[in-house]
């Protein structure tokens, strides 16, 4: 099957079809990958399938095995060995075709395609997280999708007055109450201005014992600010003259995310975060864009992130879905037989529990 496969160094041809989707959204950019590739985490690649004027546009992270000790016997065995993933947020294969008919087929070709391409680069396993308002698990059949949590929407298309009705009461009365005593002042600050927000997103992840991927480093954020640009909008909500929360929104196309925050614990009594949704919700819509998608929980339907994200929008559920794939079964199995932890965890060869002992064992 004839695909074609595109690295960073040709970011031009990355946009060049993303634009021609109606999809476009910033977690399918070249740029927002380089973040994760200059963070460790693969190899930035656009897989693209092609029949005629349509085409499957599917980017991904390529990852190497190299860096697991425990999987040195294996890969002396079979050679190099990688995966694939969607980086941190969401993704996953998307199109420009827009018959239903058509793009059925057209996904079966690509999905015989990709599986070409993992067979001939030794490609273990796959691991996508989905678009939850693109939905785009439903035309990608060749693997096995699961509803992994909810998310929460804003449908900024609406009128004010409609989004206002939306909130649930005890939403909008913290709303009136900020208001009614002039709690907070919400500035917009150069996204390079990092201080306040790093110390506030640490004290943040402390406070929530988040798992140590979520400690990014300033790097991270660096990059973040240098290759998104014109994307990235750091909104802060000042309360006597302090800043209680930062947080970081990243805006594309129709849509704009709830992205990266940091608060401080002792002005959460005062909801500093209602204000600043709230605000958003305001000021993305006098921008033009149409979705604020606010995510969902840290641990799925029932922890407070999301319910309280659930207040700004009673009916904006939206299914986020994960799929996986063993692409290479034998190998697989090698590579998982004797590790020594839980076993629910795609890939288990990556489980966070065997971090620690890789590390260890380098040293």
């Amino acid at each position: 099957m004839v695909y074609r496969t595109f690295d960073l160094s040709e970011k031009e041809n990355w946009h060049e079809f993303l634009e021609k989707t109606e999809s476009k959204d910033v977690y399918f950019t070249p740029e927002y990958f380089e973040i994760y590739e200059r963070n460790g985490e693969g190899k930035a690649q656009l897989f693209i399938y092609e029949n005629g004027e349509d085409f499957v546009y599917y980017p991904f992270l390529l990852r190497g095995l190299n860096d697991l000790t425990y999987a040195e016997d294996v890969r002396r065995k079979y050679g190099d060995l990688y995966d694939i993933t969607t980086p941190y947020g969401y993704g996953g294969p998307i199109t420009n075709s827009k018959v239903e008919s058509h793009k059925k087929q057209l996904y079966s070709e690509f999905e015989d395609s990709l599986s070409s391409y993992c067979f001939q680069n030794n490609i273990i396993s796959e691991f996508v997280r989905f678009h939850p308002f693109i939905r785009n698990h439903l035309d990608y059949k060749d693997i096995e999708s699961t509803l992994n949590r909810h998310t929460i929407f804003v449908d900024l298309s609406l009128d004010l007055e409609e989004i206002w009705e939306n909130y649930d009461n005890k939403n909008r009365n913290r709303l009136r109450k900020a208001k009614a005593n002039e709690y907070f002042t919400i500035v917009h600050r150069s996204p390079n201005e990092l201080e306040n927000f790093m110390n506030l997103y640490y004290k943040t992840m402390d406070k929530k014992n988040a798992y140590e991927y979520y400690y990014f480093q300033k790097d991270f954020f660096d990059n973040s600010v240098e290759l998104l640009r014109d994307h990235l909008e750091l909104i802060e909500v000042m309360m006597d003259d302090k800043v209680t929360l930062s947080c970081f929104f990243m805006l594309y196309g129709d849509f704009i995310h709830y992205h990266l925050l940091g608060s401080d614990e002792e002005y959460l009594k005062y909801s500093p975060n209602n204000s600043l949704i709230h605000y958003v919700v305001e000021w993305a819509k006098s921008q033009g864009k149409k979705v604020l998608h606010l995510g969902g929980g840290y641990a799925g339907d029932t922890d407070t992130l999301y319910r309280f994200k659930k207040r700004f929008n009673k009916y904006g559920d939206l299914p986020f879905y994960i799929g996986k794939r063993i692409r290479n079964g034998e190998i697989y199995h090698e590579l998982i037989k004797d590790l020594p932890v839980n076993e629910n965890y795609f890939p288990l060869y990556r489980h966070p529990d065997l971090a620690l002992k890789n590390l260890l064992t380098k040293q």
